[in-house]
């Protein structure tokens, strides 16, 4: 038949076991209760050492007194100790000795001891009509025999209640009863200090991601921002389509952990793809190549005229007015090109004729094109000898040295761009981000309640009309966290003032973009209306976005 002691200790064990159901702060009140009981003692006290070394008094506990010591104004007489300080002292506390020289204290009157500081004891005793006697102490281990933490017991009571020392025989089972604590303690530190590793793994990532570009900001700083306002108004709602939506606190912290990755795949993208502004851009803006070109014509159109002129060809006023037509020619035509580069508006066929008609114009070129270049770029040049002789060049060219692997930069091909600034190639690599971002967020071991996070993640370029990538979900096939993401990616996208293929939007200019996504089948509409109906937009836009963005805005108005 079990003993008490063993009873008790069976169910502090049981106890133990439940740990994901039972939080430490609440386990280590019912340990320390259980090791005062088999220490018959009157009172407790648990000093915790944290990494820092500092020791701080945890628990506390006066059973005769129905007095709890921590978190009260008593606490004050147990303030926190940086343990190397008083390594030097003449006394000592108790805890301080157990804990420097990782012993055991046991006296039956603490107050006869001349090494031991008690005045914290003596000023406690009067300020409560208390008497303090005997004391045990001793330090707690955890695995690696590392002290984490000082037991300190006192006025150990007899059947009748009267002090007595506490008897040795029993410091065993009061240091099994500790231990209990010591291994829930170890638990939630080596939960917590993943959790920070983790943490700080993630914040390393996203903001390597953000500072791959100076254009990009804090996207994936703040996509975290909107994503949590938005799942946590979705959570409260209490009518409608998501009233039943509910998410526990495992699936909140994925969802947290995927807003943070969500593009971590873009660790792969060329930063030119990503800032590119211009259609022509790659490293630089090529615009200024063709620029020097029409420049070039611009010269010769002005030689010809001159030479026109010397040779009597025609009367000074033929010529100047055909030299005035050809600069005139030259100038529209440029304009016309530069304003395609810009990718603002989409091109017409009219634009795509009128774009090969101008390539076609040829200058002189006199200089040896090999000169200068790499050993790879020239490695990608068949017919290097017709580029070293003078010869006549097209005005916009698509040339096969312009061709890198899969990316073409010719320089017709890019200003044929019918919509934005990303040629086909260029799309299909910034589309693949989100397949890197699957890939690498499948590689990581994460826990089973973080297993949502590559779902997650991996769904905030989908659609709700099955348009999206990479899977080409359906609204019914994507979780109301993974639709929550894809809001909050676009949100931040369009109100971002820092990207350089557009100037900064107005908040009513994004939010009726966001309507019409909503109406085409882009968003979930549900979520859509909780975005604007709980003014989430507003909350972010007076923290996040500029002044001059933030105008008034009736959400009637958008829903």
């Amino acid at each position: 038949m079990l003993s008490s002691e063993d009873a008790l200790l069976n169910e502090l064990l049981q106890l133990l076991n439940k740990q994901n159901n039972v939080s430490v702060d609440e386990l280590l009140p019912q340990v320390f209760a259980g090791a005062a009981w088999v220490a018959r003692a009157d009172g407790c006290f648990f000093f915790q050492i944290t990494p820092e070394n500092y020791m701080n008094l945890a628990y506390g506990r006066i059973e005769s007194l129905q007095l709890s010591v921590h978190d009260s104004a008593e606490a004050r007489l147990f303030p926190s100790v940086f343990l190397p300080d008083v390594k030097n002292k003449p006394r000592r506390r108790p805890q301080e000795v157990c804990a420097l020289l990782k012993k055991q204290l046991n006296f039956a009157d603490v107050f006869s001891e001349p090494e031991i500081e008690t005045d914290f004891l003596r000023d406690f005793d009067a300020a409560h009509g208390y008497t303090s006697s005997s004391l045990l102490a001793f330090p707690l281990f955890d695995s690696r025999q590392k002290v984490i933490g000082v037991m300190m017991f006192v006025n150990a009571k007899d059947l009748r209640g009267r002090s007595i020392a506490f008897k040795d025989e029993r410091v065993a089972m009061i240091t099994a009863v500790c231990q209990i604590a010591v291994n829930a303690l170890e638990r939630k530190y080596q939960t917590e200090s993943y959790a920070a590793l983790l943490e700080s793994f993630i914040d390393i990532l996203a903001k390597a991601i953000d500072a791959k570009s100076p254009y990009t900001g804090q996207h994936c700083q703040k996509v975290p921002v909107i994503t949590r306002l938005l799942a946590t108004a979705a959570i409260e709602e209490k009518q409608g389509p998501l009233r039943n939506f509910d998410m526990s606190d495992g699936d909140l912290y994925a969802l947290h952990i995927a807003s943070w990755l969500h593009d971590c795949g873009k660790i792969t993208t060329p930063e030119y793809i990503i800032d590119k502004a211009t259609k022509l851009e790659t490293i630089y803006n090529r615009i200024h190549e063709i620029r020097n070109r029409f420049e070039i014509l611009r010269r010769d159109a002005h030689i010809v005229y001159l030479q026109k002129r010397l040779q009597n060809v025609d009367t000074q006023e033929n010529l100047q007015a055909e030299f005035v037509a050809k600069v005139k020619q030259l100038e529209d035509d440029y304009a016309f090109v530069a304003q395609c580069n810009m990718g603002e508006k989409p091109l017409s066929e009219d634009d795509v004729l009128r774009l090969d008609k101008i390539s076609q114009v040829q200058f002189m070129r006199y200089f040896n094109r090999m000169l200068g270049l790499s050993w790879a770029e020239r490695e990608n040049i068949d017919a290097q000898e017709l580029l070293e002789q003078p010869a006549y060049e097209n005005l916009l060219q698509n040339r096969p040295d312009q061709i890198f692997g899969v990316y073409n930069r010719g320089e017709l091909y890019n200003l044929n761009i019918v919509r934005g600034t990303i040629n086909k190639e260029e799309r299909e690599k910034v589309n693949e981000h989100i397949k890197i971002t699957i890939d690498m967020l499948k590689a990581l071991p994460f826990p089973k309640e973080l297993s949502k996070v590559v779902e997650y993640a991996g769904c905030h370029h989908e659609r709700v009309d099955g348009q999206g990538y990479p899977n080409g979900l359906t609204g019914e096939q994507m979780s109301v966290p993974a639709k929550i993401m894809a809001i909050a990616d676009v949100f931040e996208a369009l109100t971002a003032s820092d990207r350089p293929y557009k100037e900064p939007k107005k908040l009513s200019e994004v939010l009726s973009i966001m309507r019409q996504m909503k109406l085409s089948g882009h968003i979930d509409p549900d979520l859509y209306d909780v975005f604007i109906r709980r003014k989430i937009y507003q909350e972010f836009a007076d923290n996040y976005l500029k002044p001059e963005q933030i105008d008034e805005i009736n959400p009637e108005d958008y829903l």
